[in-house]
């Protein structure tokens, strides 16, 4: 017997909903609060769902879900009957139904003319109204006007993205989130802001502006970084403080050109790349950590084909970690 919740998954990952599953979906909807729903839905498809619905109205959602309700089984005439929900509870369900449709989704709010995207299982690349480019990473999501007619280019971020921001001295470009703001003019950094934990700023080149929300008048509520720094900001002490980040730099300048390159680097500092660009636990034991690699990953191959390099180049071998997540680097010809 499944539980709600369970019966919520199963729902979600169907491509047609029998005349039952329908009725039941639109009871549920008319009798429980979200929380469960958006937990079920954020858990399956990694993406913010909450982020979503605050920039959905009925209207644009009533017209998303026409628009796909022959895929979920709904005829125009039990459309309006079937779902029988208030506003926010038409958003979600909208929000539910297009994040089954694929790996990344792009909405419009037609008041403002706002544009969102948001990422679930894959990186993607957008380009901003005034070229400016944004490499949003996955389980992440970004809004920005339709076009960039004020005094600032403002944007709003949750989760972590790379910046390539094209100068304009006139019109600052802001990037605003839950726990910071930085304002530049033309530069490429990196920016993560991942709910309410913390919040961190790289710059690869040319120079920013942290604010944190409200302590502007505090000493260190401002930071202003140039090339290879950082910023870290913790909630909880309200403590904003500058990074070297030359490593971090020098992670992201690669990562974005597409190709990792080594010339004789520790086996560890590789390892510690290859765990950080493919999200996937990668260490090395003692022997192998101190092995120096000569190399190169482009950013388009798997993580199996770069760990088979360093096994062939430096006689490792590459084990599963005992949780079966990861792996391990052991081994090697490293005299």
């Amino acid at each position: 017997m499944l539980n709600r919740k369970e019966y919520l998954k199963q729902l979600l990952t169907k491509d047609m909903w029998t005349a039952a599953e329908q009725e039941w979906m639109a009871d549920y909807l008319e009798a429980n609060d979200l929380s469960e729903l958006e937990m079920v839905a954020t858990s399956y498809f990694e993406a913010d769902l909450l982020t979503v619905k605050q920039i959905l109205d009925k209207r644009l959602s009533e017209r998303m879900l026409k628009n796909i309700h022959q895929r979920i089984g709904v005829s125009d005439s039990s459309f309006k009957g079937v779902f029988r929900l208030y506003k926010q509870k038409i958003a979600v369900a909208a929000m539910v139904l297009l994040l089954a449709g694929g790996a990344w989704l792009m909405l419009w709010k037609e008041r403002g003319k706002q544009k969102v995207f948001a990422t679930t299982t894959e990186r993607q690349t957008i380009k901003l109204p005034d070229g400016s480019v944004v490499h949003l990473e996955k389980a992440s999501s970004i809004s920005f006007p339709e076009e960039f007619n004020g005094k600032n280019r403002e944007v709003v971020l949750k989760g972590e993205a790379f910046f390539e921001i094209n100068h304009d001295a006139k019109h600052p470009f802001i990037i605003s989130s839950s726990l910071i703001n930085t304002t530049v003019l033309g530069t490429s950094f990196n920016m993560e802001v991942y709910g309410e934990n913390r919040a961190r700023v790289v710059v690869v080149s040319g120079m920013v502006q942290v604010n944190t929300h409200g302590n502007q008048v505090r000493k260190n509520g401002q930071l202003v970084l140039t090339a290879n720094k950082g910023a870290l900001y913790n909630p909880v002490s309200q403590d904003l403080r500058l990074q070297d980040a030359t490593e971090d730099a020098r992670f992201f300048t690669q990562k974005m050109s597409g190709k990792f390159i080594y010339k004789g680097d520790p086996l560890s500092k590789v390892a510690t790349d290859l765990q950080r660009y493919y999200n996937v636990p990668v260490v090395t034991d003692q022997q192998s950590a101190q092995c120096r690699f000569y190399g190169s990953f482009n950013t388009t191959d798997d993580l199996d084909k770069a760990l088979a390099l360093i096994a062939f180049s430096l006689d490792t071998k590459v084990r599963k970690d005992s949780a079966g997540n990861g792996y391990i680097i052991v081994g090697g010809n490293c005299k």
